[in-house]
């Protein structure tokens, strides 16, 4: 783990390449179709009247909404705007096979994004084998931060609903990137580079909280992530110390007016 000297240089060196500071790449979501559909051609994501399309019209943002493409047992991927009638075929472990086995065909036009950030596969199995063939086929690997929908249908649509409920929060303010390429960003919601903070970990609630300073906010492979100096007692005396930790931003909470004080 590198110093907090050696951190703020690296600091001041991503300052000094702002110019190549990325943007957050897009979130994308790849979601399978339903047998619940309209009567009527209609576009695809109207089209879909299933559960998962329902928990998907109630969270999603016009502000926040993640590159979204569906994954037709008939038609392979599909752009959500893409007009087609209703049909009548089901994902089966024999039709997946289909698909993997001339995955080349069904991706089709369908407008890929060139870099993506976080991924989320909603759907049953056989969906999501042929959506994980199909990433690594167009990306060359399989994404970092990906997530995947698991267990009964009710479980499916609250995990399809937190992660477009986290979509509406998300790292802003760009100003450079680590050695390895990994963007650095300034704020996320109330957090800021500079501010100090209280640090609570979640997973060690009896633990005292930590005053803490964020040195740089990124995405990490568990969501939003911050880099931090904390607080420790320094013959006697409390002071921000050299020792640097990386944390989750939900482990971070505004200083009490006791704790700033």
């Amino acid at each position: 783990m590198p110093s907090t000297a050696a951190q703020l240089t690296l600091l001041a060196t991503a300052q000094d390449e702002v110019g190549r500071a990325s943007t957050p790449a897009p979130a994308l979501l790849l979601l399978a179709c339903s047998g619940t559909k309209l009567d009527h051609p209609a576009p695809a994501i109207e089209l879909y009247r299933g559960v998962m399309y329902q928990s998907y019209r109630a969270h999603v943002r016009h502000d926040a909404a993640p590159h979204v493409l569906i994954l037709s047992a008939k038609h392979g991927f599909l752009d959500p705007h893409a007009e087609i009638a209703p049909y009548d075929e089901r994902m089966t472990s024999q039709r997946g096979e289909q698909m993997l086995t001339n995955l080349p065909a069904y991706p089709g036009q369908t407008d890929w994004p060139s870099r993506i950030g976080k991924v989320m596969l909603a759907g049953g199995q056989q969906y999501r084998r042929v959506m994980r063939a199909a990433l690594v086929r167009r990306y060359g690997e399989m994404p970092p931060f990906i997530r995947e929908t698991e267990g009964g249908i009710g479980m499916q649509r609250s995990q399809l609903g937190a992660f477009l409920d986290g979509l509406a929060l998300s790292l802003s303010e760009p100003f450079g990137q680590y050695p390895n390429g990994t963007p650095l960003f300034r704020r996320y919601a109330w957090i800021e580079t500079g501010a100090l903070t209280s640090l609570v970990y979640r997973a060690v609630p009896d633990r005292p909280a930590l005053k803490a300073r964020v040195l740089a906010l990124f995405e990490g492979p568990s969501g939003p992530t911050a880099d931090v100096e904390v607080e420790e007692m320094i013959r006697g005396r409390p002071k921000i110390s050299a020792r640097w930790v990386r944390v989750s931003v939900k482990d971070l909470q505004p200083l009490t007016t006791r704790e700033a004080a």
